[in-house]
């Protein structure tokens, strides 16, 4: 049977929705900001509080310890249902998340896991969307993705 949002978490939905925003790496990106679980902290504290630093440190980009393990269950979680691939420290990241030989590891900042289930993402981004305060911060981010991805192409990326 086919998952859709209303069977996920709130982390969970906030996680497939922020993988289909389709983030840069933030080492390629040059801005921590960019981050996965960065984007997803902001993203929950959205969804939850209304308030974007619920789930980072003083410096306003850390995530908290806390936040930090609760979004390693989640993604143990949804590589049991199936919907991600978590992907071992050190190993290059899965094909079409971003660049061939870019290492992963939950400790930096590029963890992105590979997302097998996009239908589920979309629908959960969609649900992101949807939540007045959550909507102006994504499309935010996605815009600075379209600079950033510009500037990736222009060097000479993806050639």
């Amino acid at each position: 049977m086919p998952l859709n949002p209303d069977d996920l978490a709130p982390l969970e939905v906030a996680l497939l929705g922020v993988l289909c925003v389709g983030l840069p790496p933030s080492k390629a990106a040059g801005d921590d900001r960019f981050r996965i679980d960065h984007v997803t902290a902001v993203v929950s504290g959205l969804q939850s509080e209304g308030r974007a630093e619920v789930h980072l440190q003083r410096d306003g980009v850390a995530v908290t310890p806390e936040f930090r393990s609760a979004l390693r269950e989640t993604i143990i979680a949804l590589t049991g249902k199936g919907v991600l691939a978590d992907q071992a420290p050190g190993m290059p990241a899965a094909a079409g998340n971003f660049e061939a030989g870019l290492e992963v590891d939950m400790v930096q900042p590029d963890e992105h896991p590979a997302l097998l289930d996009r239908y589920l993402g979309q629908l959960c981004m969609e649900v992101l969307f949807n939540i007045p305060a959550v909507y102006p911060y994504l499309m935010g981010r996605y815009a600075a993705s379209g600079e950033v991805w510009r500037r990736l192409r222009d060097a000479g990326y993806g050639n």
